[in-house]
């Protein structure tokens, strides 16, 4: 059977370790490893089995010998072939930590094999060693890599330092009220002085720079106009990294990836690290307003960061 399998021309990544199913009450877990889906001419909808492309260290995957290459044929009793990812997941990929998963996995060209994998907690994203300050982010958050300002879809923006970036379990899923639910930290050189009217400037220049970025990778044109930012001196926590903060609230209305015009709440908290020379900026967005679940997991990041290690 499996001579039949050949890759699709795009194969679609399937990152199941790093999207878990939203689930507030209880803490997600994973496996372990991410998959493609293969190419089958049998199925109408020419969806194949799952071969692994990546298996993280000191997983339960790992630890059950799991390797890149191998075929996951089954996921607890339901046939990988003719099912799409959000239905695997569903059948028991994605879930919560502690919970037991059957996988049918077959090995090179070895017989089927019965496994029982449990998913364990997401290990948190940290910052670097060589970071002059310290955070954790919750693991099954997706992490981009660090970009250095310039930022590369708002050059114009002047600050010196870089940008990290990190996105909710539900960014790209529609029906989630985590869509486009994300955080931003700034570590910038020096101590600029943030306003209201600053942040705007800011928030405009790079939501504007990032549409007409997705635009081209997604094939519309965005209404630049449309891009808008209001912010005003708020209320918020009275230190931010172990420094006196100063907090901002308002909304950004931008462009998301497929082109639609949305609303984001935005919260801004900064202050000086005078030990490192250096100005953190933390942004908070989502379009869901307070008190919904997620602004807990926003606090929670935010009340964590400290200047120093």
């Amino acid at each position: 059977m499996q001579s039949r399998w050949i890759w699709f021309a795009a194969v679609v990544m399937m990152w199941l370790m790093l999207c878990p199913l939203a689930l507030p009450a209880q803490e997600p877990g994973t496996l372990g490893f991410s998959v493609a889906q293969l190419f089958s001419d049998e199925q109408p909808n020419k969806r194949g089995v799952l071969m692994v492309r990546m298996v993280e260290k000191r997983s339960s995957a790992e630890e059950a010998g799991i390797g890149v290459g191998d075929v996951i044929v089954s996921v607890n009793g339901t046939a990988t072939e003719s099912h799409d990812g959000d239905e695997l997941g569903r059948a028991g990929l994605r879930g919560v930590a502690g919970e037991s998963v059957r996988l049918l996995v077959v090995k090179g060209h070895g017989a089927p094999t019965k496994m029982v994998l449990t998913r364990k907690p997401y290990a948190p994203h940290v910052s670097r060693d060589t970071d002059l300050f310290h955070y954790s982010i919750p693991g099954n958050w997706q992490m981009d890599p660090r970009y250095p300002f310039p930022l590369p879809w708002s050059p114009s923006i002047a600050y010196e330092g870089f940008e990290d970036l990190a996105f909710a379990p539900g960014f790209d899923n529609t029906s989630s009220p985590e869509y486009h639910s994300y955080l931003i930290l700034w570590w910038l050189k020096g101590t600029p002085t943030f306003t209201s009217d600053s942040l705007e400037k800011n928030m405009i220049t790079y939501f504007r720079g990032l549409a007409e970025q997705r635009g081209r990778n997604n094939k519309f044109t965005p209404d630049l106009s449309k891009v808008a930012a209001s912010y005003r001196e708020s209320a918020g926590p009275q230190a931010f990294g172990g420094a006196a903060a100063k907090n901002f609230a308002g909304m950004v209305t931008l462009y998301d990836r497929h082109g639609a015009v949305i609303t984001l709440h935005s919260e801004v908290v900064t202050s000086v690290c005078a030990a490192a020379g250096s100005t953190p900026v933390f942004f908070s967005m989502s379009k869901e307003d307070r008190p919904a679940a997620l602004w807990k997991q926003l606090d929670a990041v935010r009340n964590g960061f400290r200047c120093a290690k």
